[in-house]
């Protein structure tokens, strides 16, 4: 069984460190031969992505599908009736993404899985303001060339 609040705190540590981290190098510790990592040697998206939510589990989004711009810099936002703001964070080909969208209450959605160019895959997950899961599940993304996302 996915366990969801440990996966959603995954994403939202990861989130944080995306947003602080800039292009810094992330390092392990010198006697573990773990060669150290920098943004820049990994992928980023850069475009628009029509994310449909495929499967879902308990309350999810009132829309069946997001548009979503993800830009190079590490930020990502979707248009339409739900308007989320977050940042994002590419090792290798895996995703990982959270954001906030202001309703009152707010609404946060973390996404991971595994992406290129033109396409990706993975789960995610809803919460509120108290950190309370509400939903989640899975999502297919597919690049587009504009930013409607037809």
């Amino acid at each position: 069984m996915f366990d969801f609040r440990r996966a959603f705190g995954a994403c939202v540590a990861i989130g944080m460190l995306a947003a602080c981290g800039g292009s810094q190098p992330m390092t392990g510790a010198p006697s573990t031969g773990v060669q150290p990592a920098t943004r820049s040697q990994h992928q980023s998206l850069n475009g628009y992505y029509l994310t449909k939510f495929t499967t879902v589990v308990g309350y999810s989004l009132p829309g069946s599908s997001l548009c979503i711009r993800f830009k190079s810099s590490g930020s990502w936002s979707s248009s339409g009736s739900e308007n989320f703001n977050g940042t994002y964070l590419t090792s290798g080909k895996e995703l990982y993404a959270s954001a906030v969208w202001l309703p009152s209450p707010a609404v946060y959605m973390s996404l991971q899985g595994s992406v290129n160019a033109k396409q990706g895959s993975g789960t995610f997950i809803v919460s509120g303001v108290n950190g309370y899961i509400s939903g989640g599940g899975t999502f297919t993304m597919t690049g587009k060339q504009n930013k409607t996302c037809s």
